[in-house]
């Protein structure tokens, strides 16, 4: 199908497409720009006939003329078009950068600003569009608030999902493979790696709390859904140290360096006054109807992704080759946790002690390949017999004693990022120095 240009006026770059002649004047506008496939033309060229628009380099992302104006009357076409969602919050100004880049790399009408009506607008605009995918862009608050919206649409086919990673943390874009932060490099080679990325399912769990006392002070929990993980103990009480006083004082916490600092201050706090010592004493934990015996713990964590705190692997690495071949051996009916291999989309989730804040800051910097390996199990129930700070996906809170149900909800689709190319001797060398490097972005 055949599409006409959209032109737009103004000092435009670049030379005229019939003429060749240098279109941009100091003096005042001139020329005309195509939004979609970026061609100029002199005004000079005006009455002479040019090519049709082919929508630019970016035309598989596009959506197609008879779809700018109205999304239910969409045309099909050879491509799967991006609808990009973007924090503006997020990342410092990076957003707000980012939303100008994508705008003129895409239809605008593909691109939402979350600031303005969150996502919902613009899964509405899109949902009778077949076949289309998500970019979120921000952190993994942002990412979890768009699944949340894609739930309650209860579309019929739910988009998968990119993640291209702004500001700190990002552990569920590591683990897709999008890389721990947007670093400004080219939109343009964004859009082809996820044009090469491979379909994921993300398993995502139900949370319910049920207060023991309803008289008892505490927060409202902040979540319902894991889609990372659930921790109670000596890491939440880092992460809320940290929250509060980020609330109370957020200029001083204006780039990743002071943060990382702050969050250093916390956690030795944490180890000087250990606030959840004897942690195992005050909570009971039944994983799939069976009883957990706790050891001596500061803290508990139940995960979903192989990523927590930016980027540590609590549950640690599984060689799956020596897992096969150890579950042959025992017939299928080994049980054993050490060969457990960790999965976001099987349906189960990894249950994991910590002894203390050391012990957590030793899996961080990597000196533990784990932590304390106690259950993979589908439905866990949680009771505590006193006030303690919990975190889910990073939201920390302090939670009166209660009974904290965890179910299955449902899996969601998302992308992730192509495998690195490994045919270079200086990329291998890299890679080996650097372990975080799994994707090109």
């Amino acid at each position: 199908m055949s599409m006409d240009h959209h032109w737009t006026e103004g000092n435009c770059p670049g030379k005229c497409q019939k003429c060749s002649k240098t279109v941009k004047s100091n003096n005042c506008l001139t020329g005309l720009r195509c939004a979609w496939c970026q061609v100029t033309r002199s005004y000079s060229a005006t009455s002479i006939y040019l090519s049709c628009c082919w929508t630019g380099k970016e035309k598989d992302n596009s959506t197609p003329e008879a779809h700018r104006k109205r999304a239910n009357s969409y045309v099909n076409f050879e491509g799967m078009p991006m609808q990009c969602f973007i924090n503006p919050k997020s990342g410092g100004r990076q957003g707000a950068r980012l939303l100008h880049k994508f705008q003129y790399l895409l239809n605008p009408r593909q691109v939402f600003n979350l600031g303005e009506g969150g996502p919902t607008p613009g899964l509405k605009f899109f949902q009778s569009v077949p076949d289309f995918r998500v970019l979120c862009c921000g952190g993994d608050g942002t990412v979890g608030w768009v699944l949340a919206t894609i739930d309650k649409l209860q579309m019929k086919k739910p988009p998968p999902v990119a993640v291209l990673p702004l500001g700190t943390g990002n552990d569920l874009a590591r683990c897709l493979k999008w890389g721990g932060g947007y670093e400004g490099g080219s939109i343009s080679k964004v859009l082809s790696l996820i044009q090469k990325s491979s379909v994921v399912s993300l398993d995502r769990w139900s949370v319910a709390f049920k207060q023991t006392n309803r008289e008892d002070i505490g927060d409202p929990p902040p979540l319902d859904i894991i889609n990372n993980y659930f921790s109670i103990g000596v890491d939440a009480s880092v992460a809320l140290k940290f929250h509060l006083q980020r609330e109370k004082n957020p200029e001083k916490f204006n780039s990743r360096l002071k943060n990382k600092f702050r969050y250093f201050e916390c956690g030795t706090s944490e180890t000087l006054s250990a606030t959840c010592k004897n942690l195992h004493e005050e909570i009971e934990i039944i994983c799939d109807d069976t009883p957990l015996a706790l050891p001596q713990l500061e803290g508990i964590a139940v995960v979903n992704i192989p990523s927590v705190y930016g980027g540590a692997n609590l549950w640690g690495e599984t060689d799956k080759k020596k897992a096969r071949r150890s579950r042959a051996k025992s017939g299928g009916r080994g049980n054993d946790l050490e060969w457990a291999v960790q999965d976001i989309g099987d349906g189960q989730l990894e249950v994991v002690g910590l002894e203390n804040t050391l012990f957590v800051s030793q899996i961080i910097v990597g000196v533990r390949a784990h932590g304390l390996r106690l259950a993979q199990c589908s439905s866990i129930v949680i009771r505590t017999k006193k006030l303690f700070p919990m975190q889910i996906d990073g939201e920390p809170w302090m939670q009166p004693p209660a009974e904290i149900v965890i179910t299955h909800k449902n899996q969601v689709p998302m992308l992730q990022g192509p495998p690195p190319v490994k045919n270079s001797f200086f990329f291998r060398r890299r890679q080996a120095r650097d372990p975080e490097l799994e994707s090109e972005i």
